[in-house]
């Protein structure tokens, strides 16, 4: 048997900047096209905006403009994985896979707030290595002793966002275990965190009135009793929970933007076939039960993630509306496909079926807060190549309204009026960069500037992908202060991406950590950048496009 390490080819490590084996899934934003037969729009997209100010930073870290911005503005994660598996020598198939997300905030300041995740990715890393190996041996001796039944065991903790803005960041893991039962099991690990202060949350410090908050929550799984046939003493199941007996486990829960959720995994309070139990607590019409610097956005707008086959039921002018997508089988993985939509609308139904190339990966149900309803779908194709589909639910034919190169990459997408978007650039090296997209009024995402941020997984720049200059290049150094000036950096010098607008400019990080920006134009050749009039290969050592 052979042990290989999972990880994608070249191209994605390159696209990431980390010299690792790491997978990238990307939680993060980019610049949006529209390609639509049936329109034929262009890409909707807004004014130029400047470059982020790098002045000053307050005393956790943040910038100036993370200081002014919005405390219910979202921001921008990138999510990359660290994978192991055994495989049958005879047949290549897999004995046994794991994989472990790990979720990075982007972008700059939030210093402790990086530094609890990355000590939260690393033991959930060691959890996962040390399960990975207790069940190793277990489904070796399966595939020898049972080798016909071809039984794969896996082992996987997957990220799941909930809430990331500037006062909440909430996400869980689940932990999906399919280990030679009769169906597979999963178990999901809640955490919260203060974004400014990087503190791991307890709920006590978001709700003020603890009975109250119980006692709601107690009284919507009495509703719900005989509907998920509640075992007969979950309420003091509920209690030992809510008291942190030994014994129970942690009470698991979540702040999302419209309230607090408590989770109950299978078993803990139904049985298996019940699925998960929550129960959400709103903040709309319970101001006084929390505390009010932890209450989410108040919008019409939402957006909700879902798998195919999957319904999401909403009210639309009156009429309850249920929508749900699945696409037909290909013969290869990134073969030629059909999606098709339905959906159930006063009464009537509709099907809406077309044809797609790749991958499908998640898709989301898009409400505007005009009321206009979307469904957005990504589609992986190829060297981890992303799309994403776009279509209007709301007339009376569902329609078609475009193709976006920009995609969730497993982000975050919970608000229509402010949400990141990924996609792979080539700027001085290949690599995934994002931006911020709202929902425009053709239903495609529309970029909020033309600078694209390159997605950074890396704990340092040790891992990163480093540029060092074979010639003297000038340079403008971008200060501390928002001061610029102009100077020539000598041979030998290590530039790290940070940034461009794919035209003009490619912004960098120097090995003590200040920043300078490389004035950058298009190549005669047809590809590539010259600096200071001379063709990038000439400028670096080595610059790591993929392709």
């Amino acid at each position: 048997m052979r042990k290989y390490g999972l990880y994608l080819l070249i191209a994605v490590s390159l696209m990431t900047g980390c010299q690792k084996k790491d997978t990238v899934t990307v939680d993060t934003a980019a610049e949006t096209t529209q390609e639509s037969s049936e329109t034929g729009l262009k890409a909707e997209s807004e004014p130029e905006s400047t470059a982020e100010n790098l002045s000053g930073t307050d005393q956790n870290g943040n910038t100036d403009v993370d200081a002014r911005a919005d405390r219910l503005a979202p921001i921008p994660i990138a999510v990359n994985g660290e994978y192991d598996g055994e495989w049958d020598d005879a047949d290549q198939t897999p004995i046994i896979t794991s994989r472990c997300d790990k979720v990075y905030v982007q972008g700059d300041g939030y210093d402790a707030l990086k530094q609890s995740l990355t000590s939260l990715n690393k033991k959930l890393v060691s959890q996962n290595k040390e399960e990975y190996a207790s069940y190793k041996k277990e489904a070796e001796d399966m595939r020898n002793n049972y080798p016909e039944k071809k039984q794969s065991y896996v082992c996987n903790y997957e990220f799941n966002p909930v809430r990331f803005d500037h006062t909440v960041v909430s996400m869980y893991w689940l932990k999906y275990y399919d280990l030679g039962g009769a169906h597979p099991s999963s178990v999901t690990e809640y955490h919260n965190f203060d974004t400014q202060t990087g503190k791991e949350l307890e709920l006590g410090d978001v709700v003020k009135d603890l009975p109250g908050f119980r006692i709601y929550v107690k009284g919507e799984l009495s509703d719900q009793k005989e509907e998920k046939g509640l075992f007969e003493d979950y309420e003091t199941t509920v209690d030992s929970l809510f008291a942190g007996m030994d014994g129970y486990g942690p009470l698991e829960w979540c702040i999302t933007k419209t309230g607090v959720r408590i989770h109950f995994d299978q078993y803990v309070i139904a049985s298996y076939a019940a699925g998960a139990v929550e129960v959400e607590v709103p903040f709309a019409g319970n101001e006084a039960m929390f505390q009010t610097d932890y209450i989410g956005k108040a919008s019409e707008g939402w957006a909700e993630k879902i798998s195919p086959w999957e319904t999401v039921t909403y009210e639309h002018e009156e009429n309850d509306t249920s929508v749900s997508y699945h696409f037909d089988d290909a013969a290869d993985g990134y073969d030629t496909r059909n999606i098709t939509i339905e959906r159930e609308q006063g009464g009537k139904k509709k099907e809406f079926t077309m044809e797609l190339y790749g991958q499908p990966q998640y898709g989301w149900i898009v409400m505007t807060d005009d009321g206009h309803p979307y469904l957005y779908t990504e589609i992986q194709s190829e060297n981890d190549w992303r799309t994403m589909e776009v279509f209007d639910l709301k007339g009376e034919e569902i329609r078609h309204v475009g193709t976006s190169n920009d995609s969730p990459h497993d982000a975050l997408l919970n608000d229509p009026d402010g949400f990141y978007l990924t996609r792979r650039v080539d700027a001085l090296g290949t690599y995934d960069a994002y931006r911020k997209f709202h929902v425009g009024e053709s239903g495609m995402p529309v970029a909020e500037n033309d600078v694209y941020t390159k997605v950074n997984v890396c704990d340092s720049k040790e891992d990163e992908a480093v540029l060092v200059s074979t010639r003297e290049l000038p340079v403008t150094m971008m200060e501390a202060d928002g001061s610029e000036k102009e100077e020539k950096l000598p041979v030998g010098t290590k530039y790290y991406v940070r940034a461009t607008d794919l035209e003009n400019f490619v912004d960098m990080e120097l090995s003590d950590g200040r920043r300078c920006r490389l004035a950058v134009k298009k190549s005669d050749k047809g590809w590539g950048f010259e600096i200071d009039g001379v063709y990038e290969e000439d400028c670096f050592e080595f610059i790591p496009y993929a392709g």
